[in-house]
């Protein structure tokens, strides 16, 4: 997902072929569709008598919350890193990601903006129609369990639906997203969960791919600290550093670690949402040209801030870390950080936002 986007390179996942890296001390958690949609979307803080506040969700007087829909004003968005680089011009990144609730019909979506404001673009609406550099999102569900992606779009790849085997079944229903998996309601503190997942990019949801390619996906919870920047109207940016609950999900390409050629990590932070993405590369089996100079450019920037896990992270990753590479050949090549908490001087919501791709999930079955 080069995000903006999920890449059209790195398609697969689809569901049940558990498998067991669950150590004897493991232990799991099972969290609610609540607890699903706290890691998933992001909050809006609530003041004493219930009303919608202005406070930021990582502030210590955010005691109540509830998960922001679309059509909520927002008080603040998400927006990533920019290159330590650029200019002052970019104090406030490239891209905007909101992770709210959404119904559409019977269904509640997740939906996530990619929305860009540089470049000739505009935070705040769809800007479409411009090529690669056009802006997009994506469209997580619930379904049996699992919180999966179900469609993407951006300015390259387009308008793309996972969809997984299920959609064979007579009566495939939502099951047929169940394809780009992210983690299920079973997930554990202390060790990954994996599973071998199957499907394929359609046109459109009520396709059915003749194949499917497998996805190995692993995901885990952790606690890990990760460095703000709270940037008010004015444009003053303050730093902090929060530590947040987080579930870390891990999308190979390919049916194992050692033989996908990429992964793309994802980081869901309780009242937060989507708060991380990164792309990485494996040498030993990609035949991307040019990963060992783009992974040079990349670390130079600061757009991908190292992260800090506690004593008690899992420490599975070749250098202990929440954010380092799983084996001694791959390369960090992409990557965006959205925890930059911009304080909105207007009144605006993501219904205003305008993706009209979203009319879609109206006319499904």
């Amino acid at each position: 997902m080069k995000k903006a986007s999920l890449r059209k390179t790195s398609v697969f996942p689809a569901v049940l072929v558990l498998l067991a890296l669950l150590g004897p001390a493991a232990w799991s958690q099972t969290l609610s569709r609540a607890d699903m949609i706290d890691y998933l979307a992001q909050s809006i803080c609530l003041d004493p008598t219930g009303k919608p506040s202005d406070a930021l969700p990582i502030d210590a007087d955010c005691r109540d919350a509830r998960p922001q829909r679309a059509e909520d004003n927002a008080p603040w968005r998400k927006h990533d890193w920019p290159n330590s680089l650029a200019g002052v011009e970019t104090v406030q990144g490239y891209q905007a990601s909101d992770s709210v609730v959404q119904r559409r019909g019977a269904r509640t979506l997740i939906v996530q903006t990619f929305d860009f404001g540089t470049g000739g673009r505009v935070f705040g609406r769809f800007d479409g129609g411009l090529g690669r550099g056009g802006d997009g999102g994506q469209v997580l569900m619930l379904v049996d369990g699992w919180s999966s992606a179900a469609m993407t779009e951006d300015g390259g790849g387009g308008v793309q639906w996972f969809i997984g085997e299920a959609c064979r079944s007579p009566a495939a229903s939502d099951r047929r997203f169940l394809g780009w998996l992210m983690f299920r309601n079973e997930v554990r503190a202390d060790a990954w969960t994996s599973v071998v997942a199957r499907l394929n990019i359609a046109a459109s949801p009520e396709s059915c791919p003749r194949q499917f390619n497998a996805a190995f996906t692993r995901y885990r919870l952790d606690r890990i600290a990760f460095p703000f920047r709270i940037i008010d109207a004015g444009s003053r940016v303050t730093p902090t550093i929060r530590r947040l609950d987080v579930v870390v999900s891990e999308h190979y390409g390919g049916r194992d670690i050692g033989s996908a050629d990429h992964l793309e990590r994802f980081f869901f932070a309780r009242r937060l949402g989507l708060v991380r993405w990164e792309r990485w590369s494996n040498r030993r089996v990609s035949r991307q040209r040019g990963d060992v100079e783009t992974a040079a450019q990349l670390a130079g920037t600061a757009r991908c801030p190292k992260l800090e896990g506690t004593p008690e992270s899992p420490k599975l990753d070749t250098d202990g870390q929440p954010g380092g590479p799983p084996g001694r050949d791959w390369l960090l090549v992409d990557c965006r950080t959205w925890t930059a908490l911009v304080r909105q001087a207007r009144p605006w919501s993501v219904d205003r936002y305008g993706w009209t791709v979203l009319e879609q999930f109206d006319r499904l079955d």
